[in-house]
């Protein structure tokens, strides 16, 4: 590891935490990090360096708030972490030597960065508990297995992947299994060691960089001791491995997203090479060399203040409680760990199997349903300086999901709203829309001269609550993002 520079866990975490961010990018838009870039290599130069930490966790966090309030959930939950290093590294930095500074700021944020992590997981459980979820014609878990076909250029399945119901029950237990293992002490490396194989799984349908997150998130549950001692197990080639395949990853994601715009390498009648594959394997040639033997089992068993932490800090895992409880209390239903989880929660009805619908809201927002059948805009010929900074085009879109299922999309009114008023700010010059809402039809052809579309949203609702689509009453909730 001599070559990786890292000596301590902290190192060791910082590494992880600067290649997953990088990854988020390097995913399919390449050229969109470049901001973060300089920093994620300071980190990659500096990983014992509580400096360049903390310039990377407010560069990081910078970057991200960009995504608000349709951001992907590793990215809310790595804006979570940033905001916690942030916390314990302030408080370390004016009290702590240079000679404590890591193991202190390790200590400070260590449990609550172990509760945010629990938390996720019970939250990604408990949204599975729906009737769409384990309904294996529309259930994420299936869906996601026909989506890894398709992005590493393999042909359909001979039989619907629908027939087949173990992946759906396989995932909930799985999860549930991960989060129970790391919170219970003499269990913590299996689940360490079950959540890398299951999550290295999930990265080959294109989720890699939440992955990274989580992996470097496990070291968090891990004893310091541990870790240093398990790190002599790690092969000395594996810092050569990791630089080697990092590098062939970018290039590729670079030269296939960035430049070609084109996924596929080399296209055969059967099977076709696709930039997906190769960046998959070599994400997976620099983790699992490292990551194995830390997973392994740890020498030391003793507990060294699993649940320290700074007063401050404890915030963080409460942001991440009330994050994860939004679907039910009717305030967004995007960003909230219920990715991929075909929970439904809008218009009075839930398909979930404990929660009774509408029960707990404390806004209308999920009962006011507006079904668009037609909008068009026209763009500014150049994006705004702070869009290109946020990724440009496919910001945008990423920001309106919904619009991909219309005509006939029912999404609610407050999400159409934020929408138009966004497509405003960035720039379009005209939009009209046709939509219904409570049984009225409406035709605007300046969307931004009307009222009702127009009317101001606070800043709660334009940058924290986002909301997905909805399917008709009595149709099971289809998979989305």
């Amino acid at each position: 590891m001599q070559l990786l520079r890292v000596e301590t866990p902290l190192g060791l975490f910082a590494l992880l935490w600067a290649l997953a961010a990088t990854l988020h990018h390097l995913e399919g838009q390449p050229l969109a990090g470049l901001p973060l870039y300089p920093f994620a290599i300071l980190l990659f130069l500096y990983p014992e360096r509580l400096w360049a930490m903390m310039s990377f966790a407010c560069a990081h966090a910078a970057l991200l708030s960009l995504d608000l309030p349709a951001a992907a959930n590793h990215s809310v939950l790595a804006l979570l972490v940033n905001g916690c290093l942030l916390i314990g590294g302030m408080q370390v930095l004016q009290r702590a030597s240079p000679e404590a500074q890591g193991r202190q700021l390790w200590e400070r944020v260590r449990g609550p960065l172990q509760a945010t992590v629990a938390i996720v997981y019970v939250f990604a459980v408990f949204h599975k508990l729906n009737t769409s979820f384990f309904d294996p014609d529309v259930s994420c878990a299936t869906d996601q297995i026909d989506k890894m076909f398709a992005l590493h250029g393999f042909p359909e399945p001979p039989v619907p992947l629908s027939a087949f119901a173990f992946p759906i029950a396989l995932t909930v237990i799985v999860e549930a299994a991960i989060a129970v293992c790391l919170l219970w002490p003499r269990c913590t490396h299996w689940g360490a060691r079950l959540g890398l194989l299951f999550h290295t799984g999930l990265g080959w349908a294109q989720f890699f960089d939440f992955a990274t997150v989580v992996f470097a998130l496990y070291l968090f549950c891990l004893p310091w001791d541990g870790i240093q001692q398990a790190s002599a197990r790690i092969p000395r080639w594996a810092g050569v491995c990791f630089v080697s395949c990092f590098v062939l990853l970018c290039v590729t994601s670079v030269v296939f997203h960035g430049i070609r715009q084109s996924p596929v390498i080399v296209e055969w009648p059967a099977w076709s090479l696709q930039a997906e594959t190769l960046i998959c394997l070599c994400w997976t040639g620099m983790v699992w060399p490292i990551l194995l033997p830390i997973f392994g089992k740890g020498a030391v068993r003793r507990s060294d203040g699993r649940w320290t932490g700074a007063t401050l800090a404890w915030l963080i895992p409460l942001l991440a409680v009330g994050n994860g409880a939004t679907s039910y209390l009717g305030l967004k239903t995007v960003a909230n760990y219920s990715m991929f989880s075909n929970l439904r929660t809008e218009g009075g009805q839930t398909n979930h199997l404990l929660m009774p619908a509408g029960r707990f809201f404390l806004a209308d927002y999920q009962n006011d349903l507006a079904r668009v059948t037609f909008v068009d805009g026209v763009p500014p010929e150049r994006w705004p300086f702070w869009v290109h900074l946020a990724g440009g085009a496919r910001w945008v879109r990423r920001n309106a999901r919904w619009l991909s299922e219309v005509p006939d999309a029912r999404v609610p009114f407050v999400e159409v709203r934020r929408t138009l008023q966004l497509w405003r700010d960035v720039g379009f010059t005209h939009v009209s829309i046709l939509y219904e809402r409570q049984e009225i039809g409406y035709a605007v052809a300046d969307a931004f001269g009307d009222p009702a579309l127009m009317r101001s949203l606070t800043f709660w609702e334009r940058k924290l609550m986002a909301f997905r689509a909805v399917q008709d009453d009595g149709e099971a909730s289809a998979c989305r993002w």
